[in-house]
C-alpha cells in the first residue's frame, strides 16, 4: 500500500463522521432513484404488457341501448380497428354481515371465445360454460375481501329478480385495476364487485337481448381520436349515447397513470435534492481539509509527488463516501422497491407484478452521484493542486477586509457587535452564504415534498365528503 493511500485511510477514519454523514445524503438520493424510478419502470412496463396482452380499448361509449346490427355502423368509422360491444348494468348483492348496501357491477362476456377487447386474466377456476345460466366470474379483490372461491354461491337481484350465482371463476382485468363504488374515492372491495357473466343471461335479464349498452373500439396507428370519438357521439346520440372518451379519461388507466406520472417526477425531482446537499457538504469538507493541510501538501509536492497525484489523493475522499453511499444507496433502494411495488399490488390488480432491478438504472444512479460528487470537489482540490510548495509552507495569508455595502451605507453602527459579525461574514463570503441557504431551502423542499400527499388527502376527503356530498 501506498504512503497516499496509508494516509487516506488513516484520515478517512478521523473524518469519518463527516464521511458517513455526506454518505447517507448520497445513499438516500440513489435510494430514492432505485425506489422511485425503478418502480416507475416496472410498472410501465406491467401496464404496457398487461394492456397487450388483455387488448385493451382505445376508445369507450355507454349508451342506453342499440341494436347489435349497429356495430357495422361503427366499424366502418375511419380509424376504427376493431369494435366490441357488451352489456353492463349495476345489480343490488344480497350479502349478509353487510351493514351498508352492497353493489356489483355486472358485465357481459361472450360465451363462445374470448372477447375481442378488454379481456380477462383467469386467476382461478374455468371459463363459464355456454348455456351457463347461474355461473359467473368474479373480480380477484371481491373474492379476497368475501372470502369466496370458485365453487361458492353468492345471492344477487337482477333487474329485481334474486338469484343465486355460483362462482366458476375469479379473474382481473385491465379496465379494473383500481375497483371503486360509485361517489367513492377509495376501493371499497367487502361491498363492491366485478362481477362477469354470459352474454346470453345477462342481455335478457336487463332486456337487452340482441342489444347493446356500452361499446369500445381500437383504433388503427394512424388513427385521430378526437375525429374518432366525434363520430362515434354522432352515430350514437340517437340511442342515448352518453358521451364518447378516450383511454386517459378511463377511470382506472387515469388513476394508475396519474401515479406513474408521480413516480417518474418524484423519482427525479429527490434524488437531484440529494445530490445537490451532498455536493455542497463534500464542498465544505475538502475545502477545510485542505485549508488544514497547506503543510503536508507543500511536503508531498517537494518530496515529489506530481499535482495529478496529490489532486487524485484529496478527490479520494469524495469518492470513499460517494462509493459509501452508492452501495447502501442500492441494497436500501431495492429492498424499498420490493416494498413499493408490493403495496401497488395491494391496489391496482396486475399479474405478477413484480419489482424489477434494471442494471442501467443502478449504473446511471452510481455516474450521476460520482460526477455529481467529482464536480463539488473539484473546485476544493484544484486549491491543493494549484498551491505552491513555498507557499504552502506559510500559514494562509488572512482575508482581506473591507468595509460592505451595509456598513458604507451606516447600518452597521445600528447593530450589536455579534450582528455586525455575523453581517460582515455574509458580505465577506456570500457563494458560502447563498449555498448555506440554499441547502436549508432543500432540506424544507424535501419535508414539502414528502408532507404534501398528506395534506392533499386530507384536503380531497373533506371537498368530497365535507362540501360535496355532505
Amino acid at each position: 500500500m501506498s504512503s497516499l493511500s496509508k494516509k487516506l485511510l488513516r484520515e478517512s477514519w478521523q473524518l469519518r463522521g463527516q464521511i458517513l454523514s455526506i454518505a447517507m445524503v448520497v445513499a438516500t438520493g440513489v435510494m430514492s432513484v432505485v425506489t422511485m424510478r425503478g418502480s416507475y419502470d416496472t410498472l410501465v412496463q406491467a401496464q404496457r404488457d398487461y394492456y397487450r396482452d388483455m387488448r385493451f380499448a382505445d376508445v369507450w361509449s355507454y349508451l342506453v341501448r342499440a341494436p347489435q346490427s349497429l356495430t357495422a355502423a361503427i366499424e366502418a368509422i375511419p380509424g376504427v380497428n376493431v369494435v366490441d360491444t357488451r352489456v353492463n348494468f349495476q345489480a343490488t348483492l344480497d350479502l349478509d354481515e353487510v351493514g351498508i348496501p352492497a353493489r356489483g357491477q355486472f358485465i357481459s362476456v361472450p360465451e363462445i371465445g374470448q372477447p375481442l377487447l378488454n379481456d380477462i386474466e383467469i386467476k382461478q377456476g374455468r371459463y363459464v360454460a355456454l348455456g351457463g345460466y347461474d355461473e359467473v366470474i368474479i373480480s380477484e379483490n371481491f373474492a379476497i375481501a368475501r372470502g369466496l372461491q370458485p365453487g361458492d354461491s353468492i345471492k344477487v337481484i337482477l333487474n329485481g329478480r334474486a338469484r343465486d350465482l355460483s362462482i366458476v371463476v375469479i379473474a382481473i382485468s385491465p379496465e379494473q385495476s383500481y375497483v371503486v363504488p360509485p361517489g367513492s374515492l377509495f376501493p371499497e372491495d367487502e361491498r363492491f364487485g366485478i362481477f362477469w357473466m354470459g352474454r346470453a343471461v345477462l342481455g335478457p335479464a336487463f332486456e337487452m337481448d340482441g342489444a347493446f349498452n356500452e361499446v369500445f373500439v381500437s383504433l388503427s396507428p394512424a388513427a385521430n381520436p378526437l375525429a374518432v370519438i366525434k363520430q362515434l357521439d354522432a352515430l350514437l346520440d340517437p340511442y342515448g349515447g352518453l358521451g364518447a372518451y378516450a383511454r386517459e379519461d378511463q377511470p382506472s388507466h387515469q388513476i394508475m397513470q396519474g401515479e406513474l406520472d408521480q413516480n417518474r417526477v418524484m423519482g427525479s425531482v429527490i434524488p437531484g435534492v440529494f445530490l445537490l446537499v451532498a455536493v455542497f457538504l463534500l464542498h465544505l469538507v475538502l475545502g477545510r481539509l485542505i485549508s488544514t493541510q497547506r503543510g503536508e501538501i507543500a511536503v508531498l509536492k517537494a518530496f515529489g509527488y506530481t499535482d495529478f497525484e496529490v489532486g487524485r489523493h484529496f478527490l479520494s475522499f469524495a469518492l470513499v463516501a460517494v462509493v459509501i453511499g452508492t452501495l447502501l444507496g442500492c441494497v436500501g433502494g431495492v429492498y424499498l422497491g420490493q416494498m413499493y411495488i408490493s403495496m401497488y399490488g395491494e391496489y391496482f390488480d396486475f399479474p405478477d407484478l413484480e419489482y424489477q432491478l434494471s442494471p442501467l438504472l443502478l449504473l446511471l444512479a452510481s455516474g450521476t452521484c460520482i460526477t455529481g460528487a467529482v464536480s463539488g470537489a473539484m473546485l476544493a482540490v484544484k486549491k491543493a493542486i494549484d498551491l505552491p510548495p513555498a507557499e504552502a509552507m506559510r500559514p494562509e495569508a488572512p482575508a482581506r477586509f473591507k468595509p460592505g455595502i451595509f456598513e458604507r451605507i451606516g447600518l452597521g453602527k445600528l447593530l450589536p457587535s455579534s450582528a455586525r459579525m455575523i453581517l460582515r461574514n455574509l458580505e465577506r463570503k456570500p457563494v458560502q452564504a447563498l449555498l448555506s441557504s440554499l441547502g436549508v431551502a432543500l432540506s424544507v423542499a424535501i419535508l414539502t415534498v414528502g408532507l404534501f400527499m398528506f395534506d392533499g388527502v386530507t384536503y380531497m376527503m373533506n371537498l368530497q365528503f365535507q362540501m360535496m356530498q355532505r
